[in-house]
């Protein structure tokens, strides 16, 4: 692996680990919806130049009426839907935890493949589907086990479920819709659901009122993980397989949990650990060997990513 190749990796592993500390930070100025608003509107900004400034702005023109609406639900189920319940999630989970919960996202692609795409299940995805949900449960049983605990929990669940519905919408089109252009038209839409959704449950919010620290974290979110990180992610993955790349993604949760327990003070019983430990495995073996690449905007964690 070139040096440059493993540099841009270790810049998007620690970009995306580090996305749920800043948004725990954001949190504490500004009301979950109208925050994640503002990120993606200053995201869409700049994919909206940049169609301009590419003039990958006419194929648009060139959308069938069914791949605009699946267009429109891409933005509303990779965007508005995970986002809101992500976020959403995170004011009541440890941000390690959230980040375990979310990136289980590709165990959740293998069942709806298997249902709506008719892709088979083999025994090596089977018994990572059966360690990735074993270590699920325990995470959320030992670190909160109360009914309210395991409420919020679940909502981040519904987060990895949202953005495995779009990895399956994004497949069907993908082969008349580029990554890119997926994801620059996708988002904005996204971002308009979550300013009609932030405006009737949060009311006007203005930005000024974030502090020094939810600035940056607002930038940091807006441009660098959501924008910035996904273009050095496909330079990445022109040097390297794709298979290789979204293991090393497994690396995104870990980050996640030492940050917040550094920053936020979060620690974890060895329960919580071994939950963590067996979801990662469920992960990692759900993976396929012959993966193609993912998606632009599609969870690898977006995330996939995630996220963006």
């Amino acid at each position: 692996m070139k040096l440059s190749t493993a540099g841009g990796l270790t810049f998007v592993v620690l970009t995306w680990g580090s996305s749920f500390i800043f948004i725990k930070y954001a949190l504490r100025d500004m009301p979950p919806i109208t925050f994640t608003a503002y990120r993606f509107l200053i995201a869409s900004s700049i994919l909206m130049v940049s169609l301009l400034i590419t003039g990958k702005y006419r194929e648009i023109l060139k959308f069938t009426r069914k791949e605009t609406f699946s267009i429109c639900a891409l933005g509303a189920v990779n965007v508005f839907s995970y986002y809101f319940l992500e976020v959403y999630g995170l004011q009541y989970v440890p941000a390690g935890q959230a980040s375990i919960i979310v990136n289980t996202d590709p165990i959740i692609v293998t069942i709806l493949a298997a249902i709506f795409l008719r892709e088979k299940i083999t025994k090596r995805k089977a018994v990572g589907l059966l360690l990735g949900y074993t270590g699920v449960v325990l995470v959320i049983i030992a670190t909160n086990p109360t009914l309210s605990g395991s409420i919020w929990n679940i909502v981040v669940l519904g987060a990895a479920f949202s953005w495995a519905v779009g990895a399956i919408i994004a497949k069907r089109i993908a082969a008349n819709i580029d990554s890119y252009l997926m994801t620059a038209t996708s988002v904005p839409f996204g971002t308009i659901l979550l300013f009609i959704t932030a405006f009737i449950a949060e009311g006007f919010v203005p930005i000024t009122r974030l502090s020094g620290l939810g600035w940056t974290s607002l930038v940091t979110l807006g441009i660098v993980s959501s924008v910035l990180t996904f273009f050095v992610w496909y330079e990445v993955l022109h040097d390297i397989e794709a298979s290789t790349a979204c293991i090393a993604l497994l690396l995104v949760p870990i980050v996640t949990t030492i940050l917040g327990a550094i920053f936020l003070y979060e620690f974890y019983t060895e329960v919580s650990i071994l939950g963590m430990a067996l979801t990662l495995v469920g992960v990692y073996l759900t993976q396929s060997r012959t993966n193609k690449k993912p998606q632009l905007g599609m969870s690898p964690n977006l995330k996939k990513a995630s996220p963006i």
